[in-house]
């Protein structure tokens, strides 16, 4: 049977199955470290740009980043990947990781550091292709 439970509960279960594990390494105990990250770029009361992030071990992975159409190419995106980068360097991180869409400007993430690593074409969709970035810290 299964069913359908809550993420966390699952996630210490896994966690313990593979810490039995005889082959115990660095990257399992990681699972057991994680932090949600959330930055928000603010002019007065307006939110301009948020960034939300989850760090696992020594990675952080962007699950979602927007800013404002009417307040792109002025820097806040730039804003708050620095102060996202300033939050991995102090909690140790040795990377910070985004999967986008190819038509989700890529070039903002060569342009604040982020290398491409590879690509699915035709993934979600025909004529789409998904991207992988990372950035060394």
């Amino acid at each position: 049977m299964i069913e359908t439970i809550n993420t966390e509960d699952n996630r210490q279960a896994i966690c313990q199955w593979l810490n039995y594990s005889t082959k115990k390494t660095e990257a399992v105990s990681a699972f057991s470290d994680q932090e949600q990250l959330s930055f928000a770029f603010f002019d007065n009361h307006d939110q301009l740009g948020g960034l939300i992030g989850k760090r696992t071990g020594n990675t952080i992975h962007i699950q979602l980043f927007a800013v404002d159409p009417n307040h792109q190419n002025q820097g806040v995106g730039k804003q708050l990947m620095a102060a996202l980068f300033d939050h991995g360097k102090k909690a140790g991180c040795r990377s910070v990781t985004v999967t986008t869409q190819d038509y989700q400007a890529p070039q903002f993430y060569q342009a604040v550091g982020f290398e491409q690593f590879a690509v699915l074409s035709d993934t979600p969709v025909l004529g789409t292709d998904r991207l992988y970035f990372v950035k060394m810290l």
